[in-house]
């Protein structure tokens, strides 16, 4: 039954994902949205099943060095209590800090990623922002604001670099400061921007629609014959 839940948040991730995709033009997604979705699809997989694994490794193992004279560190319900905490702080302060780290990031789907970086600048002159180029990386300080520029003001100066992955229809925003204005500012015209910048036919869409529904139909006949099965021996 654990596995079936694990598949089920999991395929309700990436038919949220598929959905993104499918929409008739690019979506924006901050970070930390993403990451809550990605901890859903994740969740079966580290609430449920994990930790019943988990917990039939420490019947057999216990039993195991039960079973002998000196049953050692492994017999003892303290080492399992310790094992059990230990899990539960490692995965939450790894969902805490990949989610501080997320919050600096802006996802783009469904996205002609290609033009990323030409959307980019666009935007940016739409909202008033006129960048300077550092290697890679687009650089916004207060000399960068203009008479068009109506967001608040800034004296801090924050750095912006872009990745893109053409074959996914993706692209990626990455902030050095998640709480700076021009971030504000530039996404908010970037979304529209990019309004007429869909791919023209979302394969990358169709084929995460089709990764759901596998797992979702997969989990569904798991339960049920977990189902028959907890019957037939009662």
């Amino acid at each position: 039954m654990a596995l079936s839940l694990a598949l089920l948040t999991l395929g309700f991730y990436l038919l949220r994902v598929a959905r993104w995709h499918l929409r008739p033009r690019p979506t924006l997604v901050g970070g930390g949205w993403d990451m809550a979705w990605l901890v859903l699809g994740a969740s079966g997989l580290l609430v449920l099943e994990i930790p019943q694994t988990m917990a039939r490794f420490h019947e057999s193992w216990r039993a195991m060095a039960v079973s002998r004279a000196k049953p050692g560190m492994l017999g003892t319900g303290e080492f399992w209590h310790l094992v059990f905490i230990s899990y539960f702080f490692l995965v939450v302060g790894f969902v805490v800090l990949e989610l501080w780290f997320r919050l600096k990031l802006t996802h783009i789907y469904n996205l002609r990623a290609a033009k990323l970086r030409f959307l980019v600048l666009r935007a940016c002159l739409e909202s008033g922002l006129r960048p300077e180029l550092d290697g890679k990386r687009l650089q916004f300080s207060a000399e960068s604001r203009t008479y068009r520029y109506a967001g608040p003001a800034f004296g801090d100066t924050v750095w912006l670099s872009m990745k893109a992955a053409p074959d996914w229809a993706y692209g990626q925003l990455s902030w050095s400061r998640w709480d700076h204005p021009a971030r504000a500012a530039v996404e908010e015209a970037l979304g529209r921007v990019v309004a007429h910048h869909a791919p023209r036919e979302s394969h990358v869409g169709t084929a995460f629609l089709a990764a759901s529904t596998c797992v979702l139909v997969f989990s569904s006949g798991l339960s049920v014959l977990t189902s028959l099965g907890r019957l037939r021996l009662w």
